[in-house]
């Protein structure tokens, strides 16, 4: 879909696609996100001024990171993410990806949309996080990564793709276990999902220092404990049954009030 830059043209393609984030649009226009973020900046230590940062978004979806950053005074935003279902990673045996390429269809152009309203600046490129290469994408002061990692089957080599490009430091914010959390405080442990969908690794927050550590970062400080995020109005949840063994009834109506994450800030040990 080509970008939306005529202000009839944004406003007429609000209703055309699928929103991911909550976004506060001119007009008083606020998208029916699948995830309310519009409070998360001041809950994690989300720089309070980038001026003249050069910034990098990893898994830019509908924007919601990347428009912050540039509204925080960036100089320069980039935001990637994958847009063809072939390049996502899929479990073994692959299925059908028909349903995968009707949902990325039905969000493309939010995007564009939603940087047409703000009139945003920031460069929105089709690649994958293990992609990233400072000869191709140069360096950047700030990164962000969230929500992304339990959606890769190697989420180390992502960060380790990820350090190769930062000179500055990385803020992670992403989904963890809070059962794991509390059971294993200290001991990095995270569960593999059994899904034929691309979710993987749900981390506790003692794995999610060691993926960083991994990949090459000093982890500089970290949130305590989980918290939620909130969800949006375009949230859809699956039924709750009655004969669903109780660990599922209790994850879902956990997921109804929020999704877990937590956070941590890293500065990359070298550079490759």
């Amino acid at each position: 879909m080509p970008p939306v830059t005529h202000e009839g043209n944004w406003r007429d393609s609000l209703a055309d696609v699928v929103w991911y984030h909550t976004l506060e649009l001119p007009g008083g226009i606020v998208t029916p996100g699948e995830y309310d973020l519009r409070g998360v900046p001041d809950q994690i230590p989300f720089p309070s001024s980038l001026a003249g940062q050069r910034c990098l978004d990893v898994g830019v979806r509908d924007g919601f990171w990347a428009f912050t950053m540039e509204q925080r005074g960036a100089a320069e935003v980039l935001g990637i993410d994958v847009q063809d279902e072939r390049r996502l990673d899929w479990p073994y045996p692959v299925p059908d990806l028909q349903p995968a390429r009707d949902d990325l269809q039905s969000r493309r152009g939010a995007f564009q949309t939603a940087a047409a309203a703000l009139e945003s600046s920031v460069e929105h490129r089709d690649l994958s996080v293990y992609d990233l290469d400072p000869d191709d994408v140069g360096e950047f002061d700030f990164v962000f990564v969230g929500t992304i990692l339990l959606h890769l089957r190697d989420p180390v080599g992502a960060l380790a793709a990820i350090r190769r490009v930062c000179r500055g430091y990385v803020l992670i914010n992403d989904v963890v276990s809070i059962a794991l959390t509390a059971l294993r405080p200290k001991s990095p442990t995270a569960a593999l999902m059994t899904l034929a969908e691309p979710f993987w690794w749900i981390p506790n927050v003692a794995a999610l220092h060691r993926y960083a550590r991994s990949a090459g970062f000093e982890v500089t400080s970290s949130s305590r404990r989980p918290y939620l995020i909130r969800n949006g109005p375009g949230m859809r949840h699956p039924p709750i049954r009655r004969r669903q063994a109780a660990g599922k009834v209790h994850r879902q109506l956990l997921m109804r009030r929020g999704s877990p994450h937590a956070w941590l800030t890293a500065r990359p040990l070298r550079n490759d």
